[in-house]
């Protein structure tokens, strides 16, 4: 869902948020674990052993271990969760499966026209060290709020208070991208522009008509 497209004049948009995950750079969690796991081990612990629980206190910042102890005490009868966790974490740079179709491109784009950038992620401080190497393209950021250093997690709206408090964004001249409904409303309700990342096309398309890139020449 996308906000409409405002203009370049007075209150149009001055700067642009993206979101890392699926919107930058794909994350497939399967894929830290695909070969070393059984696919069915790992599903079973995706649904019951509440795999997305415990990626969201990683995404906060909470360290492995205690994770790992956590993990435990929920399920002290399942040993292999804890070892599937931490195959997990342990190749997590597999889970990192290739850049988005198309938006290094719009980025690139509008750095070069001089548009400030920030993303705003949900990620373990320390995965997104490990990996950051993989996106060069972050180079071009303005600034960047990962949510383990935070230890805050998007929706929460303290995490995009801090984001624009930390970067002196106006909420209204600046377009939140993400690819999560939730996230995006989260936004909305923050007073930032926003729109669902669904594809680099429709992205652009949208940039285009906010009069932040050029339209084509025919």
């Amino acid at each position: 869902m996308s906000a409409a497209p405002p203009s370049a004049t007075p209150g149009g948009i001055e700067a642009v948020v993206f979101d890392y995950g699926n919107v930058i750079y794909a994350w497939e969690a399967v894929g830290a674990v695909a070969g070393r796991i059984p696919l069915k081990d790992w599903q079973e612990f995706v649904e019951v052993g509440e795999f997305h629980r415990w990626n969201t206190m990683a995404d906060a910042g909470v360290p492995l271990e205690q994770i790992l102890d956590s993990l435990s005490a929920a399920h002290p009868g399942r040993p292999d969760w804890n070892r599937i966790l931490r195959t997990y974490w342990d190749h997590f740079i597999d889970s990192k499966t290739g850049p988005i179709p198309g938006t290094a491109a719009v980025i690139e784009a509008l750095a070069d026209r001089g548009v400030p950038l920030y993303a705003l992620t949900n990620f373990n401080d320390v995965l997104f060290e490990a990996t950051r190497h993989l996106t060069p393209l972050l180079d071009r950021f303005n600034g960047i709020v990962v949510s383990g250093r935070e230890h805050l997690v998007k929706p929460d709206p303290a995490i995009f208070r801090l984001l624009l408090d930390r970067y002196r964004l106006d909420p209204e001249r600046t377009l939140f991208v993400d690819d999560s409904q939730v996230n995006v409303e989260a936004a909305r309700a923050a007073g930032m522009r926003v729109h669902r990342f669904t594809g680099a096309a429709l992205l652009r398309t949208v940039l285009i008509e906010a009069d932040l890139l050029p339209a084509p020449l025919d």
